[in-house]
């Protein structure tokens, strides 16, 4: 939730590779939102907008690009930005962003609206409670 460390992964020319699984929401927020609060979505959409309709949470409704551009985000610190928007093109990034020696990659993956990441922990719980 921070990118300010991005400067410092440039400063020290570290050739780490760092992976945004962007499905268009805060993503675990959503999630819990969907499994604990029988899908009341609220704030979670980063294609939202003031003119956006409400109740806009369809797949096929014409959204705008959502926000940020994570790969112009990267390449303003100076780092290297990989979007992959197909299975077939994992290993071409991932062998992109190895090759990459002396600056950070950032690969964003676009992966489906409701894709759900386990396990997670339910509100207010341990971890000892995660779901698996």
């Amino acid at each position: 939730m921070n990118i300010q460390e991005m400067a410092t992964a440039i400063v020290y020319e570290l050739p780490i590779i760092i992976c945004i699984l962007n499905n268009g929401y805060l993503g675990n927020v959503r999630q819990w939102q969907e499994m604990f609060y029988d899908r009341r979505y609220s704030s979670t959409c980063m294609r939202y907008r003031r003119s956006c309709e409400t109740g806009c949470n369809t797949q096929n409704h014409c959204c705008p690009e959502y926000t940020p551009d994570f790969i112009a985000l990267a390449e303003s610190y100076g780092a290297k930005g990989i979007r992959v928007t197909k299975p077939e093109d994992i290993k071409t990034a991932l062998i992109s962003a190895k090759q990459s020696t002396k600056t950070p990659t950032v690969i964003e993956f676009i992966i489906d609206r409701e894709i759900n990441v386990m396990p997670i922990v339910p509100p207010g719980n341990s971890l000892n409670d995660m779901m698996k």
